[in-house]
């Protein structure tokens, strides 16, 4: 199968899998659990599947870090990882959130202080740390030098802009496979925030309020992510063949939540969903269909599981720690000498990266959320007062 026929197979099972899992009929059935049903419930899984996801890119990475660029990791099935896998999750979930977020209250200055303290309190410390305490450990640069070279700062303005975070302060973990990067899992920082703006953008227009005009958005992006597939590799730039296939994922997501009332979550759904997936394995359609087996599985996780799995709920939100946290780490213990192969790895980067993760929630990022409606407030006051005396 040549690749063109496979991604149009594809684009026309995509769609035909989108329609039936979220719009073959206008009206739930009687006793079918609804997407729509389950946001209605005050407790859910979803941030035990964030963990999951979490704990998908450190397991994943626990190879990368031993293997550097010379290929990819072993935990891999039709040339697609398991982080790769758990960083789609990850956007498949979020745009479900923040769109569904912003349809519940379309507050622009609201919106934009929420996001703007999940993201960036932690990542402030992280940022911080990076450059005051990490890069004098353990840089192969004295402190005289190290405090005085300009990329020490220029990292710092990277982190907190979203933008060029490959690196790291100047020689950090210089015999590392991956030398001079401190945190590679930040990069989709960036393309999370321009989901936002996207967010933000469909809401203001309304279109996020059209099912109709929310599936051709999305089918868009499928079209885009296949266009850039079939382009030769060095036609496009990384961060545009990046764009497109998060804005897939992300905008899956968001079709999810606008025809929520249509979406069943079922168990022999996201079995059924998988299955197709994996008949597409070999195909460069792979990724399409993967993505709606992930939508299936973490509808299925965070909605669908029996009331026993109702304590989980209690978790603490350690994802975004872990995420941004766990690469440092394993840098750190390949440095030191500590790990001597991935799955020992895994095994001391886990917990560490789970107490930080927990000093994270607890002292920095929990503390920030709670001045969500005070700090909106507080802006919008501000706004208010200066078109009076304006």
């Amino acid at each position: 199968m040549t690749i063109q026929s496979s991604l149009f197979y594809g684009m026309a099972f995509a769609r035909f899998a989108a329609m039936r899992t979220i719009s073959k009929q206008h009206r739930p059935v009687s006793g079918t659990h609804t997407l729509a049903d389950a946001l209605d419930q005050p407790h859910n899984l979803l941030t035990p599947v964030r963990l999951l996801m979490a704990l998908g890119v450190l397991l994943g990475h626990s190879f990368v870090v031993f293997l550097g660029n010379t290929g990819p990791e072993p935990l891999i099935l039709f040339d697609i990882t398991i982080s790769y896998a758990a960083v789609n999750g990850f956007f498949i979930l979020s745009g479900l959130l923040i769109t569904r977020s912003f349809d519940r209250r379309p507050d622009v200055v609201r919106f934009i202080v929420a996001r703007a303290l999940r993201l960036f309190p932690a990542l402030i410390v992280l940022s911080l740390v990076a450059v005051m305490i990490f890069g004098p450990l353990f840089s192969s640069l004295g402190l005289m030098a190290y405090f005085s070279d300009l990329s020490v700062w220029r990292y710092l303005c990277d982190v907190l802009t979203f933008g060029d975070t490959s690196g790291g302060p100047p020689q950090i973990f210089p015999n590392n496979p991956w030398a001079g990067e401190f945190s590679a899992s930040l990069w989709t920082l960036r393309f999370e925030v321009i989901a936002y703006g996207g967010s933000l953008i469909l809401g203001l227009l309304g279109l996020s309020r059209s099912r109709t005009r929310v599936l051709g958005v999305f089918v868009l992006s499928v079209l885009a992510f296949m266009a850039v597939r079939v382009m030769p590799a060095d036609m496009l730039p990384a961060p545009f063949m990046d764009l497109t296939r998060l804005s897939m994922a992300y905008l899956l997501g968001a079709t999810l939540y606008a025809w929520r009332d249509c979406v069943r979550i079922s168990g022999r759904l996201a079995l059924g969903v998988t299955a197709l997936a994996l008949l597409f394995g070999p195909t460069a359609s792979y990724e399409i269909m993967l993505n709606f087996a992930l939508a299936a599985g973490v509808l299925m996780v965070g909605f669908g599981l029996p009331v026993r799995f109702a304590p989980l709920a209690r978790i603490p939100d350690l994802s975004y720690g872990i995420y941004i946290w766990q690469w440092p780490v394993m840098q750190s213990l390949y440095h030191l000498g500590m790990a001597s192969n991935p799955f020992i790895m895994m095994m001391l980067s886990l917990p560490i990266s789970a107490l930080i993760a927990a000093a994270s929630w607890y002292s920095i990022e929990k503390p920030a959320l709670a001045y969500k409606t005070p700090l909106a407030n507080w802006v919008l006051s501000r706004v208010i007062l200066s078109r009076k005396t304006a």
